[in-house]
């Protein structure tokens, strides 16, 4: 009878509460204030460590060492938190410079949604004691820029753990970037989580194995527009986001974004679509982002991101 209590519990976990045919779908929140407040729209954006969660080719970008964290309180008092780093590890060949290709960049991430305490209960509705749960997964990435297209792979091992129950599986990201000659356009494609499923008990559920495609140009007076098309294959949903960002003062810039979705199941929306917004503060090589997203009744979202460069 605890066991029934315990599988009803999970299936309240913020991290799951709008999954549909897959499982780990805590990989489908943001890691990134910047991506946040511009609705997603961030795969051709996406750069240094952050680089990891949207597209890895963007970690190529990279010149010198950059460590980037960034913390959600989360919906219904779950917390959600990334810590990363990029390290340039490419060499200064001249044979390497003539062939136009880029130095190495290395990559690691760490990914993790803490739920909170969960109380269960008996038979007879007395109280059972408590149980934690979380979900983390663990990246390593690398990429490398051929001229003006960059390539990124990431592998990553998932797990998720509630009470004493454990599930775990791996994936592969694949990213490629590219700048159209002179003109101040980027184009971005990303395949994410591509990989093993995840087991609970007897529940077997894929990975919210995911195929992106997305365009960003840098326009007039320091305003940039993004564009990002996703489709969630298992989940069967469609994904449009359009983000905008506007440097009003030199290392200061305002965002906004939405994002549109178009769903199978009706409910699997719940409130995702919609605006968000967001600020960002450049200074002493690091930068500060932040954003906000509201989620109806279950009140709003926001994210703090910090990076530093070395």
């Amino acid at each position: 009878m605890k066991r029934y209590f315990l599988v009803v519990l999970f299936l309240a976990v913020p991290a799951r509460i709008n999954a549909l045919e897959s499982g780990a779908a805590f990989l489908r929140i943001n890691t990134d204030a910047r991506a946040v407040s511009m609705g997603s729209a961030y795969t051709a954006l996406a750069e240094g460590a952050g680089a990891l969660a949207y597209n890895p080719a963007g970690m190529s970008s990279l010149k010198s060492v950059e460590v980037g964290f960034s913390h959600t309180n989360w919906l219904m008092d779950s917390k959600h938190d990334f810590v990363g780093i990029a390290v340039p590890v490419g060499h200064k060949m001249e044979s390497v410079k003539q062939e136009g290709l880029g130095g190495m960049v290395m990559g690691v991430g760490l990914t993790r949604l803490t739920n909170a305490s969960i109380e269960t209960r008996n038979a007879d509705r007395s109280l059972g004691g408590g149980f934690a749960s979380y979900d983390q997964s663990i990246s390593i990435g690398m990429a490398r820029s051929f001229g003006k297209s960059r390539i990124g792979l990431g592998v990553k091992y998932i797990e998720s753990v509630i009470a004493d129950a454990k599930a775990k599986a791996g994936a592969v990201d694949l990213g490629y970037g590219r700048t159209l000659g002179r003109l101040p356009l980027s184009l971005g494609l990303a395949v994410q989580n591509l990989g093993t499923p995840m087991k609970y008990i007897s529940q077997k559920d894929p990975l919210p194995l995911s195929f992106s495609a997305g365009m960003a140009v840098r326009a007039f007076g320091g305003f940039s527009l993004a564009l990002d098309v996703r489709r969630l294959v298992y989940d069967k949903q469609n994904k449009v986001s359009i983000g905008t960002e506007y440097a009003v003062l030199s290392g200061f810039a305002l965002r906004s974004g939405y994002m549109m979705g178009n769903s199978v199941k009706r409910e699997a929306d719940n409130g995702k679509n919609g605006f968000s917004l967001g600020a960002g503060l450049n200074f002493w090589n690091a930068q500060l982002d932040y954003a906000v997203t509201p989620y109806g009744e279950l009140g709003n979202a926001q994210k703090i991101t910090i990076k530093k460069q070395f």
